[in-house]
């Protein structure tokens, strides 16, 4: 009963009773529930930054992964919790981390276009062009949902840190570039054009950005009439 409750109230932000319990027993600071989560993921996922930094102060494993991989920072990081990822941070949780998809912190700060904690996770070391099982990097990631305040933020690194690569392709040979254009996020795509993306880059199955179907319509005819009028034609 125990072992739910404490998870269930680090859920529920309920300090005063994650506290009393783990007061009770301390081992309730690493136990798993049906999910593979301690406290500190249910907290992380709730963005109670009390729960946290009790449970960091009480040693809880700032990198202990989930049934599918998941550590609180990538919890914090997709959910949007700004002071939760800093005190992950700066307890040593492993910025670079991977899921068992593969996939950073810095890609889900990146397709829910959590520019600020893109921020703290660049500053912190994150790596800006780690590629997940889908071969892809936190470009595409950002391309795809036309999130342009984190490809700006991709495309310029702090100073000395390694520069974002334009052209990645995934594995089906998609770059940035064609994801943009293929959800009609022209404003993005421009971005990425502008700043040296190659619009002749073909896919695996022969196709150019900008000749993708994409999301079809007249939505998609703006999206390409727009890059050619900000742009230029290819």
């Amino acid at each position: 009963m125990a072992v739910s409750s404490v998870h269930n109230a680090a859920l529920n932000k309920q300090f005063g009773l994650v506290r009393s319990l783990v007061s009770q027993d301390h081992k309730l600071v690493e136990a798993v529930d049906d999910d593979g989560r301690t406290p500190l993921h249910w907290a992380a996922s709730s963005g109670s930054v009390d729960i946290v930094r009790y449970l960091i102060d009480e040693k809880a494993d700032v990198n202990l992964g989930d049934s599918g991989g998941w550590t609180p920072l990538h919890i914090a990081s997709s959910g949007g919790f700004d002071v939760v990822v800093r005190e992950l941070l700066g307890a040593g949780a492993e910025v670079n981390r991977t899921n068992d998809k593969g996939i950073t912190p810095l890609h889900y700060a990146a397709s829910k276009s959590r520019v600020e904690i893109g921020k703290l996770l660049i500053a912190r070391g994150a790596d800006i062009n780690a590629r997940d099982r889908a071969n892809q990097t936190p470009l595409h990631r950002a391309a795809t949902t036309g999130s342009t305040g984190f490809i700006s933020l991709l495309l310029k690194p702090p100073e000395g840190s390694p520069k974002t690569r334009l052209n990645p392709a995934d594995r089906v040979g998609n770059t940035p570039l064609h994801l943009a254009m293929e959800s009609a996020h022209a404003e993005a795509a421009c971005l990425l054009i502008l700043a040296g993306a190659d619009r002749e880059r073909e896919n695996l199955d022969g196709e150019m950005p900008e000749d993708l179907e994409g999301v079809g319509g007249q939505e998609q005819r703006r999206a390409k009439a727009y890059v050619i009028e900000r742009c230029g034609k290819r």
